[in-house]
């Protein structure tokens, strides 16, 4: 019992840990959000003043060229050669004038339309900064309920089934503040880089240069809106609810395969059975963390995914042809600060389920196994 407790109050401290690493993911996101904020403010206001400029210029502007008109039709009512001269002379002004009268006047227009481009932007990115703020809070209310409400574990935990309890109590938790960083960026953001790219799109450019600036601007919005797309996907993937955990996977092999390019495939074994959302979610964050691994460490040129469904258990295996491990060193990963596999461990224990890592044990082969055991028959285990 002592030892199972132990094993929660590592959970609990690696939970910790990650809430710590997501906050600080968070204030990153937040100082860089209110950095944004003051460069657009600054700009705003440079846009502000430059429209002023520009409309005192057209208004006067248009009082000379009307002068000027006045000038022309007084000086055409004379008839020798002299006024022939002046006229000349008041019609080149005239019509000098009347040019810089449509130069500035363009120049107004479009200095009119960048300002209210930015008062939109300031005013999204004010609320994706606010909403940096709130997931702050968030995260501090989340931690603090951690220490305080399992700081004295081994005293009030009295059977296994309170340590699950409690195991899916942090599991939810998790995956709850992922939702919300989720929503923050995709109706944040996303939308309004969506908008400005649509816009940018229905936009009329006379000029080969604004067209060529119209083309460089849509594809950095698009290298943009696919860059954060890509992290609401890894962060919290619409398909796993959508269209269960074997397409997910294979939506996410064939992503990180065209990201390092190594060679990845997916093996379905049996037929697909039902999991609750926690399970998808676990058992996905599990090969997200063996994947990682084969990315950082392994040097592997091909990586297999194999899901194995049984009548009472889900296996689910991530075989690498890279520098493989010998034996699992859990407390010397742990030390040296690399926590992945060992809280994908935690949380398919928490579920009643098993992760091991070894060796690939084939002849001539080489490589990292990543194992895991989910049990499927969980009537009496869960209180169903």
């Amino acid at each position: 019992m002592q030892d199972r407790i132990e094993q929660m109050r590592t959970t609990i401290r690696h939970t910790l840990q990650a809430i710590s690493e997501g906050r600080r993911q968070v204030e990153q996101i937040a100082e860089a959000t209110q950095q944004e904020v003051r460069i657009l403010e600054a700009e705003y206001e440079e846009m502000q003043q430059a429209c002023a400029e520009a409309i005192a210029r057209v208004e006067n502007l248009e009082l000379e060229s009307r002068k000027a008109r006045q000038r022309l039709a007084a000086i055409s009512r004379k008839a020798d050669g002299r006024s022939e001269q002046d006229m000349k002379r008041v019609y080149d002004e005239a019509y000098e004038l009347q040019s810089a009268l449509g130069q500035w006047q363009e120049r107004e227009v479009q200095l009119r339309l960048r300002r209210d481009e930015i008062a939109r932007r300031l005013k999204a990115i004010r609320v994706t900064a606010q909403q940096a703020e709130e997931l702050l809070i968030q995260f501090s209310r989340a931690a603090q309920s951690l220490d305080v409400d399992f700081g004295d574990l081994a005293t009030t935990l009295e059977d296994a089934h309170l340590l699950r309890i409690v195991g899916m109590r942090m599991l939810n938790l998790q995956e709850d503040e992922r939702r919300q960083l989720v929503r923050t960026l995709h109706d944040g953001p996303m939308q309004h880089l969506a908008s400005v790219s649509m816009r940018m799109q229905s936009a009329d450019y006379g000029r080969a240069g604004d067209r060529d600036v119209k083309r460089d601007l849509q594809e950095r919005l698009g290298n943009v809106i696919h860059d954060l797309r890509q992290i609401v996907f890894d962060l919290r993937p619409p398909l796993l609810d959508d269209l269960g955990l074997v397409p997910t996977l294979k939506r996410y092999a064939a992503q990180w395969t065209e990201r390092h390019d190594v060679a990845t495939t997916v093996t379905l074994v049996g037929m697909e059975a039902r999991l609750a959302p926690t399970e998808k979610i676990s058992i996905f964050r599990c090969v997200q963390e063996a994947l990682r691994n084969v990315a950082e460490h392994a040097a592997a040129r091909h990586v297999e995914i194999r899901l194995t469904y049984g009548d009472a258990r889900l296996g689910v295996e991530v075989r690498d042809d890279g520098v493989g491990v010998s034996t699992a060193e859990w407390s010397e990963w742990v030390e040296n600060g690399r926590l992945g596999l060992m809280i994908c461990r935690q949380r398919m224990a928490v579920l009643g389920g098993t992760l091991e890592v070894y060796g690939d044990n084939r002849e001539g082969a080489s490589g990292t196994r990543v194992v895991m055991q989910l049990p499927l028959d969980r009537g009496e285990q869960w209180g169903a």
